[in-house]
């Protein structure tokens, strides 16, 4: 399963630098639970997602390092995956579940890693046959802080063109499944 989740992790990025992904119908989100765990959110429209990947660059810095070989295959910065998670089938457009031990029927298919709070992680959500995925969230473990002095919001990031930077935003839990039902869905 790994492999699988590393070969859609490596096929997205590779259409990305072509020019052609998969289509995006939904949002991925990072949250807290009652407990104050970091959870994943997804909200999403039409098909439910299959699973979440949650990865990392494998440079947290330079995205060509000065040991990056141009001759060898692969990009520069390959991603290296973290956690893979199988989802049950859910009622309605929305799910989430708790990081570092899932329920709810969500599995891990591998041991979950410890997460470093030094390291900027990536998780979205996928289909076995890749017709969708969710728009991706960036996070740190240290983020659980942010969403403690918010509760309620969910942790997504936002893209502004005209000045070529990711910002975090964090919405309210209603909103974001609003916008995972219509802001990121492919018409």
């Amino acid at each position: 399963m790994r492999r699988l989740a590393g070969l859609l992790v490596v096929g997205l990025l590779a259409f990305g630098a072509t020019g052609c992904t998969v289509p995006i119908n939904g949002i991925t989100g990072v949250g807290l639970d009652q407990d104050g765990n970091l959870v994943i959110v997804l909200a999403w429209c039409g098909r439910q997602p299959d699973g979440v990947t949650v990865y990392h660059d494998t440079y947290s810095e330079d995205p060509t390092p000065e040991t990056y070989d141009p001759d060898a295959s692969g990009p520069p910065n390959p991603p290296v995956d973290d956690a893979s998670y199988w989802a049950p089938r859910v009622a309605g457009e929305t799910a989430s579940f708790r990081l570092d031990a899932p329920g709810n029927g969500w599995r891990a298919d591998q041991r979950i890693p410890s997460l470093d709070p030094a390291i900027t992680y990536r998780a979205y959500g996928w289909t076995r046959d890749n017709t969708f995925s969710t728009a991706h969230v960036e996070f740190q473990i240290g983020d659980a802080g942010k969403l403690r002095r918010n509760p309620g919001t969910v942790l997504v990031n936002d893209y502004d063109p005209e000045r070529d930077k990711v910002s975090d935003v964090l919405l309210p839990q209603a909103e974001f499944d609003r916008q995972g039902r219509t802001k990121y869905c492919d018409d």
